[in-house]
């Protein structure tokens, strides 16, 4: 795929000629690259003048993408110094081939002008990228580059240098800054959403979260504990030398191209600190309903409540069940430029164009409560709340919804109908609740079939008639069932969330002034017909092949 280069415009002046930026603009952001450093891509879009989408344009309407088998390919130890690692590793692209002054330059993707941008100038070569999958190119650069080694690679390098200098190996020694990225690396190749530094009694754990399972991982010497987690807490900003207290931080890398955030925690335990790190990958959280997974009728009526002027609409769910994604992506669909929109965040994971969001700090005084408070005298119209946690904020979310604001917030609760008593048991006045109270979607997440391998489920009859739910006509009695191949391993990829929906008529109103508690709800919601149970939900998906059965029963009554 050539890219622009001495024959074609670069950039800027592409930018230029087809009315994206005016002279005015392309001359500030020259400034601004010149001044900060960085690429022209990078700084068009920071300053708002041009979007990614206008970037991919660029090279999509100069050239014709290829794609190259890097399995089969032997690329020259010449030709792969051509590009640095870093930009190797930032852009997931690694060189294939340099003849006639041009450079071929597998990537995942190829449309990526940033990744074009950056690399031209990095060689002072002409470029052209190719297309490549994106587990291949890293499997090329640990084959390729130096610094690209596996995770246990690394390990047995650790172990020749013997008890006594593991012992004093510090958090800023190469191989413990190299050990600590590639076990991050490793989790985002993989699709991680979470790594646990697990110490135990004579040896460290290192473990992933994958799909909402927790492997068992690998196996570590004792003695690169207090360095490999030291590294870690470095990397959050947070105290190395206080290990009695639990600690949280924040940080943000770059893996194959994609910037991807952390979340830190220390804990103490028993032989050592526990750590934990979140992964927050912006590039694979679409704030769609697509990517939700909601069944067309659930996701009508949750378009529904996201129409009306003021109310509260509460996502609720245990950790880990998508909650803070389903709330973004309610709040992407908020028309925010004619709107104030404000959120309380803690943490902000995505930021939002146009919507104002804050980070609570309770170590400075400001909770949800205090913010809340706060917000209300900035003329919001749309406030989110990241958890109503206490007494005050459950009521200053009521009367805020009272004064004509549409209020998201999420709780932990086991299903819909019971964030209700929750709320009551918080605080709030069930005269008050009951008339604001617009809706409440509860959740979970089940692992999504691969559908290269998935296989059909012998006489699915038999387990369907042990599932007392009255099953649509529309659809045929199949299930299907995990087998397992190179492009998934364990028969699952990815995962798809199960719902349901209580929306209060004036019956459950009456009952919610009441007070009455969550069986009592949930046996008035199920009276209706517009009420559809979660193991319903998972059960329809499960016959459309997206789920298997036993995995809607391992998060809806597990």
């Amino acid at each position: 795929m050539s890219a622009p280069n001495a024959i074609t415009p670069r950039l800027g002046d592409w930018l230029l000629d087809q009315g994206h930026l005016s002279q005015t603009q392309l001359d500030l952001a020259l400034r601004e690259q010149k001044r900060k450093g960085g690429m022209l891509g990078e700084v068009v879009v920071q300053l708002g003048f041009v979007n990614e989408r206008v970037l991919a344009s660029f090279l999509a309407s100069k050239t014709q993408t290829q794609s190259v088998d890097l399995a089969k390919s032997k690329i020259p130890k010449e030709v792969i110094a051509l590009v640095p690692e870093p930009i190797a590793q930032r852009f997931c692209a690694i060189p294939v081939s340099f003849a006639d002054g041009l450079l071929r330059v597998a990537i995942s993707d190829p449309l990526n002008v940033l990744a074009f941008d950056a690399i031209e100038q990095a060689t002072q070569l002409r470029i052209e990228l190719v297309a490549a999958a994106e587990g291949e190119i890293l499997q090329a650069i640990d084959r390729h580059y130096a610094s690209g080694e596996r995770l246990d690679q690394l390990v047995d390098e650790l172990l020749k240098l013997g008890s006594e200098t593991l012992a004093t190996t510090t958090e800023t020694d190469a191989p413990m800054i190299r050990l600590a990225d590639r076990i991050i690396n490793e989790a985002v190749v993989m699709g991680a959403s979470d790594i646990h530094i697990q110490p135990e009694e004579k040896f460290l754990r290192v473990r992933w979260r994958k799909d909402g399972i927790l492997q068992p991982g690998y196996l570590m010497p004792k003695e690169l504990q207090l360095a490999l987690a030291a590294r870690f807490k470095i990397l959050g900003r947070m105290d190395v030398a206080d290990v009695r207290r639990p600690q949280g931080g924040r940080s943000s890398v770059t893996v194959a191209g994609r910037e991807i955030g952390l979340r830190l925690s220390s804990l103490p335990t028993c032989f050592g600190e526990s750590i934990v790190l979140r992964l927050l990958d912006k590039a694979t959280t679409k704030l769609d309903f697509d990517r939700l997974g909601m069944l067309p009728e659930m996701e009508r009526r949750f378009r529904d409540l996201l129409d009306r002027p003021h109310g509260i609409i509460l996502v609720t769910g245990p950790t880990g069940s998508g909650k803070t994604t389903t709330l973004y992506t309610a709040l992407s669909q908020i028309n925010a430029a004619e709107k104030s929109v404000f959120t309380l965040e803690d943490p902000v994971e995505y930021q939002l164009p146009l919507v104002r969001q804050t980070q609570i700090i309770e170590a400075v005084g400001l909770t949800f409560a205090e913010g809340l408070r706060t917000l209300l005298r900035q003329d919001p119209d749309v406030i989110l709340i990241g958890e109503t946690r206490d007494a005050e904020t459950a009521q200053l979310m009521v009367r805020a919804a009272l004064t004509g604001h549409l209020v998201f917030s999420t709780l932990h609760t086991n299903d819909a109908p019971g964030a209700v008593p929750r709320l009551i048991d918080l605080g709030a006045e069930g005269y008050l609740l009951a008339p604001t109270l617009a809706g409440v979607i509860g959740q979970r997440l089940v692992r999504r079939l691969c559908p290269q391998c998935r296989v059909p489920v012998p006489h699915p009859e038999v387990i369907l008639s042990k599932i007392k739910i009255k099953l649509p006509s529309d659809l045929p009695p199949t299930l299907w069932e995990a087998k397992g191949c190179n492009a998934c391993q364990a028969g699952y990829t990815g995962r798809v969330g199960v719902y349901e929906m209580f929306v209060p008529d004036e019956n459950c109103q009456s009952l919610i002034t009441r007070g009455v508690d969550a069986s009592r709800l949930r046996e008035a919601a199920e009276t209706h017909a517009s009420f559809r149970p979660m193991v319903h939900d998972g059960v329809l998906k499960a016959l459309r092949g997206l789920t298997t059965i036993s995995e809607v029963m391992r998060v809806t009554l597990g």
